[in-house]
Formats: structure tokens, sequence, C-alpha cells
């Protein structure tokens, strides 16, 4: 009987253990892995508020559905991959996160300035999450915009696809149907003109600033030029990062 006992404990204790050592990259890893939304809570010793924000986030977790919620204490040293790659160290806690299912950063906002409807709107279609991943890899993104039927939809979708293999990934084609109501706000962040009678390609250089937009056929050169091209402006994409950002700094070439 008190071996039983003694197993019993000695597995609680492990279990324990376990538990405690798993990271909070780990936890983002494997909600993101399920094909989720990810709502990440950072605090630190100290952060006040925290009840009011985790009631705010749990009913942005329930409007949104198929989404989770994790909290994590920016002082604990197995945070550290996160606190890094995201420029947490330093930002005002507590900060809620917002992560799509494919691993993009859809946006953050401090406790104090969070509500439901705020981190829902954080919450990125799939075809931004799929153009913010590729920027916050560190590509250029060339962003279409079409409806079934169009006559050179073929065409743009080919001049896209040349450009991307002379940008040698360092760009991708996101393809976006323009009567799809999930990707409403996305086409109107961009400053699509939704009466086209042809695509719309916008480009997005590596550093989130929109550098061309092209109605019709494209040139494949025109295209890699404009994905090159840097601006002065903060003219940029939505959620991109440009500008001050909670998301990581996007990368640089060279570098």
């Amino acid at each position: 009987m008190h071996t039983n006992r003694k197993l019993f404990l000695l597995t609680l204790v492990i279990a324990l253990l376990f538990a405690t050592s798993v990271s909070a990259s780990d936890q983002l890893n494997t909600i993101l892995e399920q094909g989720k939304t990810a709502f990440v809570i950072v605090t630190a010793p100290g952060a006040t508020g925290l009840s009011q924000v985790h009631d705010v986030v749990r009913q942005a977790v329930e409007s949104v559905g198929n989404a989770e919620t994790i909290e994590i204490d920016r002082s604990d040293s197995q945070n550290a991959e996160l606190v890094t790659k995201y420029k947490l160290a330093t930002t005002p806690v507590p900060l809620v996160l917002v992560f799509a299912p494919n691993g993009a950063l859809g946006g953050g906002l401090a406790g104090s300035k969070a509500t439901p409807d705020a981190l829902i709107t954080l919450v990125p279609s799939p075809k931004k999450a799929g153009a913010l991943k590729a920027l916050q890899d560190g590509q250029a993104v060339y962003v279409t915009a079409s409806r079934v039927g169009m006559a050179s939809k073929s065409e743009v979708a080919g001049g896209c696809a040349a450009a991307c293999s002379k940008m040698m990934g360092k760009s991708v084609a996101v393809d976006v149907d323009m009567d799809d109501p999930a990707e409403k706000q996305f086409l109107a962040q961009l400053k699509i003109n939704m009466q086209s009678t042809e695509p719309v390609t916008v480009v997005i250089n590596a550093q989130g600033q929109v550098t061309g937009t092209f109605n019709g056929a494209v040139d494949v050169s025109q295209l890699v030029q404009a994905a090159s091209k840097k601006v002065a402006s903060r003219s940029c994409a939505p959620g991109s990062g440009c500008g001050t950002t909670c998301g990581p700094t996007p990368k640089k070439e060279g570098k």
C-alpha cells in the first residue's frame, strides 16, 4: 500500500515538473499546430488589471471560436525566446498579442485599451495572415485581388509567379477573391478598387511598405522593381510591422 502511494506521488511530481517545463513558445506552437487562433497575455511581476484583461480576452475567444489563450511571464527565462523575438522586454504590461493559425502576428494591444471588439479586429483573415507571415519572415508580397471570369486573371497570376521566381524566395504571391466576405476588410485596408473589371495587384516590399499598384496585366520586371523598392514615407500595409509594432523587425537583405 505504501509502495503504491510512493509511486503515485513520484509520478505526480514528475508530471508537475514536466508541466512547468513547457515554455510559452511550446504552448503557442501547440495551439497553432491545432489550427487555432492564439491570444497571448504578456505579464510581469507587479502587473495590474490582469483579471479584467482575462475577462476581455475570454469574451474575444468565445466570439472568434477555435481559439485559445495562454499567459506568459516575460521575466521567466523559459520565455526568453518569445520575449526577444517580439521585443516584449520593455513594453507596458499586461499586453495582449493575437496570432493567426499560420503563426502570423495579427497585432497587439495594451491591456488597458483592450476590448473584445478591438481584439477580434486584430484576428487577420486567412489571406491577410498569409501576407503578414511573409512580411514577418522578411519577404515582399504581391497581393492580387480578382474575381472569377476576369479575362487577365491567369496572365496576372503567371506574372506574379514569374516575379517570385526572379526574386528567388524573397517574395510570395497572395491571391484574394474580391467576393470573399472574409477578406473584405483586408481589401479595404489595401484600398483595392472593388469596381475594377481587371485584377488589381498591390506590391508590398519586405519593409511592409506599399510600393506599387497595378491594374490588369502586369510586367514582371516592374513587379520585381516595385518589390525591391524602399521608400522614405510610412505608406505601409496594415499590420505589416512598418513603424511602431509589437511584431519582430522585418529581416533586411544581407543580414
